[in-house]
Parts: C-alpha cells; sequence; structure tokens
C-alpha cells in the first residue's frame, strides 16, 4: 500500500500537539492548586517547584518546535501550493493554444486566440459550448483531433506541457506533505497517466490517450460521471490542505482502465460513481 510522507509527519505533529496539551492542562492546574485555597500536603513547595519545572520546559519546547520548525513548514506548503497552482494554469493555457491553433489548421473558423476566447475557453462551460459538438472532421473538437493524428508543432508542444506537469507532480509528492493518503494517491496516480500519455506517438488510434485527457481536463467531463463542471486537477490542487473534507467526502481519484485513462471522483473503493 503506498503511503505519503504525510502519515509519518501527522502522528508526529500530532503527538506534539497532544503532549503540549497535556503540559498545559498541568501548568493551569499546578497554579490553581498552588494558588487556590486547597490544603497543602508536606514538602508541597518542593513538588511544586520541580514540576512547574518541568512542565514550563514542555511549553517552552513546544513553543520553539512551532517557532523553528510549525511556521517555516507551513510557510513552505503555501509556497509550493501556490506555484503548483500558478505552473498548472500556465501549462493549461499553453495547451489551450495548441488546440486552438491545431483546430484552426483542421478547419475551424470560429474560433480564434483572442484574450477574450482563452477566457471562455479555460472554464469547462465555454470549452464545452465551442468543442462538444459537430460531426465532421472540421468542426468540434473532431478538427482538434484530426491534428493530432500527424507530428505537428501542436503535437509535440502538448506533450511536451505534460512533460513539465509531470515534474510538478513529481516535485509536488517529493517535497509538499499530504497527510491524507487518498489525495497522495490522486497525485501518484496523476503522474502515471501523464507517463503514459508521454510516451503516446502521433496517429489516429496512438493520440487518442492525449486527446481525451485534454477533452476531460478542459470541458470538466468524463464517461463514467458526464458533465462534473469543474477540472478535477484544478480542484484537488486547490484542496491540498482540505484533507479533512476530503477524507469524509468523496476523494478525486483517476482510474486508467480504459485507454487514455479517466479522470474521476471515487470513493477509493475501486469504483468510479
Amino acid at each position: 500500500m503506498t503511503r505519503s510522507r504525510g502519515s509519518k509527519s501527522k502522528t508526529i505533529i500530532g503527538s506534539v500537539r497532544v503532549w503540549c496539551a497535556l503540559n498545559l492542562v498541568l501548568f493551569i492546574g499546578l497554579m490553581t492548586y498552588h494558588f487556590g485555597p486547597f490544603a497543602k500536603p508536606n514538602g508541597w513547595a518542593d513538588t511544586f517547584s520541580v514540576a512547574v519545572n518541568f512542565v514550563a520546559g514542555g511549553l517552552v519546547s513546544f513553543f520553539f518546535y512551532w517557532l523553528v520548525v510549525y511556521l517555516p513548514e507551513q510557510r513552505r506548503r503555501r509556497v509550493i501550493k501556490s506555484n503548483m497552482t500558478k505552473m498548472y494554469r500556465t501549462i493549461k493555457e499553453t495547451i489551450l493554444l495548441q488546440v486552438i491553433w491545431a483546430s484552426r489548421k483542421g478547419g475551424r473558423t470560429d474560433i480564434d486566440a483572442s484574450s477574450e476566447t482563452i477566457a471562455s475557453l479555460m472554464t469547462t462551460a465555454g470549452f464545452r459550448a465551442a468543442f462538444e459538438h459537430g460531426s465532421r472532421g472540421d468542426e468540434g473538437f473532431y478538427a482538434f483531433e484530426n491534428q493530432m493524428s500527424h507530428d505537428t508543432p501542436e503535437f509535440r508542444e502538448i506533450i511536451k506541457q505534460l512533460e513539465m506537469l509531470t515534474k510538478q507532480v513529481e516535485f509536488v509528492l517529493s517535497n509538499y506533505i499530504i497527510e491524507d493518503s487518498k489525495i497522495f494517491d490522486f497525485f501518484k496516480r496523476l503522474e502515471l497517466l501523464l507517463i503514459s500519455i508521454r510516451q503516446s506517438g502521433p496517429g489516429y488510434d496512438e493520440s487518442k490517450p492525449l486527446c481525451n485527457f485534454v477533452y476531460e481536463i478542459f470541458a470538466g467531463f468524463n464517461i463514467v460521471n458526464g458533465h462534473q463542471g469543474y477540472d478535477v486537477i484544478e480542484k484537488m490542487i486547490a484542496e491540498l490542505d482540505f484533507v479533512h473534507y476530503a477524507a469524509k467526502q468523496s476523494a478525486c481519484a483517476i482510474r486508467t482502465s480504459r485507454p487514455g485513462g479517466i479522470l474521476c471522483i471515487s470513493r477509493f473503493d475501486g469504483e468510479c460513481r
């Protein structure tokens, strides 16, 4: 079973919090008992002095842990997550440009690379409206798919962008503490899916995994769930820190049992719902 680095870290942080809470309770209890109107046993003054020094030492240790370890780690997590968010959007926009240019080469004249068009196509609703219809080779998403049957500059650029995305996912898996194994599993499966797609060459059948992946992330659609209304990768990046929500609700997974893989919402019981 795959485990994340966050499993050990979560245990350590949890233990530190427990000991800090115990120390704090003991400290408050000692102060209350010592200064309260309670009868004190013989030798209480010496016992109180030793106990307070011990408990106070624990609280000071936790404070330095929080200052030296916890805060820097949280800042590091924010930087990595923010970078992943920005890089994914940049990669996605670059892929979208290739989709537009390839579609125009394929015969479509109703779309262009203007900033307004790009902003619209970056939304799942806008992309579906522009690409889900059409029955001829120069219409809808078919115009793009037909261009992927050849070793075009657009095909090569998309493969390069997917390689960059793979590197980003690898970096997150290696450097970002993911506390929930299900979320870790999602990104690990994404990494494997991207590696598989990068091995795809141009061709009618060979390029289908790439085309399926592109359509799913931009249109928010997959065969199992239909229209989801969001990019599942973008959603999971945004929810990296919301581990409790993700654990209680349906977490995201990638199922690769079909050609090209399926990005879907799953409860990690092996069935996409």
